[in-house]
């Protein structure tokens, strides 16, 4: 292990000990900041890497669409077709009107 990595993963586990004792936000905020902090130590170190976090984007970017497509499909199209026939486009007219 080298230095760099010994010092990141003290400072780590200082940060993790320290939000543990402030309670459940503190550890939620700390492993937060201990993924991101071993992911900026480790990074990608080949294509693989790359071509998994690409495939994670696209499967994300997909479900994303998915679910606004189908969110606009079950709610607002219908709601918006109720609204339009059930509206009466009729005219009543009295004889006094004429």
């Amino acid at each position: 292990m080298d230095p760099s990595t010994s010092t990141v993963l003290a400072a780590v586990v200082s940060k993790t000990a320290a939000a543990i004792a402030d309670g459940p936000a503190g550890a939620l905020s700390s492993a937060v900041i201990r993924a991101s902090d071993v992911a900026e130590a480790h990074g990608s170190s080949s294509w693989l890497g790359l071509f998994a976090r690409i495939v994670l984007w696209i499967l994300q970017a997909v479900s994303t669409l998915l679910y606004y497509a189908l969110k606009l499909a079950t709610f607002s199209v219908p709601s918006l077709l109720f609204t339009l026939f059930s509206t009466s486009l009729t005219v009543t007219m009295n004889a006094t009107t004429l």
